[in-house]
């Protein structure tokens, strides 16, 4: 019987939750350090091959940023999806 395939989601979170905390310090040319406050994440499907991650900035002031992200499969496909909330600290 052939085992179904699994996959870690906790890499993809990584790979999300990085790419959204570099949005959020390039918004203030990292002159401050960030804490993620809160994140969501929806998968879409299992991602595989090249990954890419892209992400920005989509509100926020002094002391919050929002973000969000996508991570894009090797054949260019949406696997997964982020939004989070990240407080400027410093």
């Amino acid at each position: 019987m052939e085992q179904p395939t699994r996959q870690h989601h906790g890499e993809v979170v990584a790979l999300l939750e990085c790419a959204m905390i570099d949005a959020a310090l390039a918004k203030v040319a990292t002159a401050r350090d960030v804490l993620t406050v809160d994140m969501h994440v929806s998968f879409m499907r299992p991602a595989s091959g090249k990954l890419v991650v892209t992400a920005q900035t989509v509100g926020g002031g002094k002391s919050v940023c929002f973000c969000e992200a996508t991570l894009r499969g090797g054949d260019g496909e949406i696997c997964s999806q982020a939004t989070g909330t990240f407080r400027y600290i410093k």
